[in-house]
C-alpha cells in the first residue's frame, strides 16, 4: 500500500470503522460473528457491534488472534490495521494447512463508538478479567490519589490546587509508586481511572464466546492486543506478559526481538505496574488447552505523563455534566489526538510497523514445532 491508501483505511467513526472491516472481512471470504451490545447505541442510533473474522480451518491447530478497541478510543489507530491485514492474511493462508487467525474488531464498542477509553460502566476492560467470586485486589493507594487524579472542581484552580497536591505526593512515594497506583488497576471507586468493575462485562463474555467458537480445537495460539499511549511516539511498544524467560516468552522473542520484547520503556525507566485482570490473562484463561504466546503492543502517542493527563481528559468527558457543547467538542479532538494523532506520518508509520509485527507473529505461528 502506498502512503495515500493507508491513510484512507483510518476511519472517521465507529460506524464508518465497522462497515470496512466487515466489507473485507466478506472480500477474504472470512467467517464472520457479530454480537450486538444490548441497551446502547452510538450517536446516530445505531446498534453497537463486537465482529470477528476468523480465516482458515476450523479445526486449526494454530491460530493468531488480533484484538482492536479493547480501549474503545484506540481501535481507531488498530481498525485500520486489522481491515488491511485481512486480505494479506488470506492469502498467507491459502499456502498453509491448520492454521487460523482470529480478528476481533470493536472489543469494546460503546468507548469505540463515543470516542473513550472505557466501557458503557467506565470499566476498563483491560482490567476486567479476574475471578470476581474471590475478594478483588486492593489499591489503597488509588484510593487516596482518586480526589487528586479527578478533582471535583475542574476548573483551572481546582486542577491546579489538586495537581500541586499530585506533585507532591508523587515526590514523596516516588513516580514507580504512582505509576503502580495508577496503571495497576482498582476496584473499588465506580467514578475513578482504570476501574475494573464489580463484575463481569458484556465484552468480557463475548470474548469467551468467541474463544469456544473458534478457539476450543487451538493447541498454539499466537495472540496480539493492540494499543496505543505508552512509547516512543508511533513506535511500538511491547508488554508481554508470558512467564519471563519461559518457553512462551522465548517464543516472543524469537518473533519481535529480546530488545523489544524486554524493554522497560513506557514508564521513564520505572519497574512495569502490578496489571490485574488484563484481557491477555483472561484470553489464556479461555483457552486453557492451548500453549499461549503474544503481546499487548502500545503504539507511543505521549510520554506517561501526557498519557495520564488523556486518562484524566476521558473521565471529564464522561463526568463532567458542567461541560457545554463546544467545550466538550474541544476536548473530544484533544483525547482523540492522545490514541490516534491526526499526524499523517505517525498514521502510516503505525500501519507499516503494525503489519510488520503481525506477519512476524504470522511465520511464527507457522514455525512453531
Amino acid at each position: 500500500m502506498n502512503d495515500a491508501e493507508i491513510l484512507s483505511l483510518y476511519p472517521a467513526g465507529y460506524a464508518q470503522a465497522r462497515a470496512r472491516f466487515l466489507a473485507a472481512a466478506h472480500a477474504a471470504h472470512a467467517t464472520i460473528d457479530s454480537q450486538v451490545l444490548s441497551g446502547y447505541t452510538d450517536a446516530a442510533g445505531d446498534a453497537l457491534t463486537l465482529d470477528a473474522a476468523y480465516l482458515g480451518p476450523q479445526d486449526a491447530s494454530r491460530v493468531l488472534v488480533m484484538l482492536a478497541g479493547t480501549h474503545g478510543s484506540e481501535g481507531y489507530a488498530a481498525s485500520p490495521l486489522l481491515t488491511a491485514f485481512l486480505p494479506q492474511a488470506q492469502q498467507r493462508l491459502s499456502q498453509q494447512e491448520d492454521m487460523g487467525v482470529l480478528l476481533v474488531h470493536a472489543v469494546n464498542p460503546y468507548g469505540f463508538a463515543h470516542v473513550m477509553r472505557t466501557n458503557e460502566h467506565n470499566v476498563d476492560l483491560n482490567r476486567n478479567f479476574i475471578d470476581f467470586s474471590k475478594p478483588v485486589p486492593g489499591n489503597p493507594e488509588y484510593q487516596a490519589l482518586h480526589a487528586l487524579l479527578c478533582p471535583a472542581d475542574r476548573g483551572e484552580a481546582g486542577a491546579g490546587a489538586a495537581q500541586a497536591a499530585l506533585d507532591a505526593w508523587v515526590a514523596e512515594h516516588g513516580q514507580a509508586s504512582f505509576f503502580d497506583a495508577l496503571f495497576r488497576g482498582q476496584y473499588e471507586v465506580p467514578e475513578g481511572l482504570i476501574y475494573g468493575g464489580a463484575e463481569r462485562q458484556w465484552s468480557n463474555r463475548a470474548l469467551q464466546n468467541l474463544a469456544e467458537r473458534f478457539l476450543g480445537r487451538a493447541r498454539r495460539i499466537a495472540f496480539i492486543d493492540w494499543h496505543t499511549g505508552l512509547g516512543e511516539y508511533g513506535k511500538s511498544f511491547f508488554l508481554c506478559f508470558n512467564e519471563f524467560g519461559g518457553p512462551e516468552w522465548e517464543r516472543c522473542c524469537a518473533w519481535w526481538g529480546r530488545d523489544a520484547v524486554e524493554t522497560k520503556g513506557g514508564f521513564n525507566g520505572a519497574a512495569r505496574p502490578r496489571y490485574s485482570g488484563l484481557v491477555f490473562q483472561g484470553m489464556r484463561g479461555f483457552c486453557a488447552q492451548a500453549e499461549f504466546a503474544g503481546a499487548v503492543i502500545e503504539f507511543g502517542t505521549t510520554p506517561p505523563d501526557a498519557t495520564i493527563a488523556g486518562l484524566q481528559l476521558d473521565n471529564r468527558l464522561r463526568f463532567d455534566a458542567a461541560l457545554d457543547d463546544a467545550r466538550r467538542a474541544a476536548l473530544l479532538e484533544q483525547a482523540m489526538e492522545s490514541f490516534c494523532p491526526q499526524d499523517p506520518r505517525w498514521r502510516i508509520d503505525v500501519m507499516q510497523e503494525g503489519l510488520a509485527i503481525s506477519h512476524r507473529a504470522l511465520e511464527g505461528l507457522c514455525a512453531w514445532p
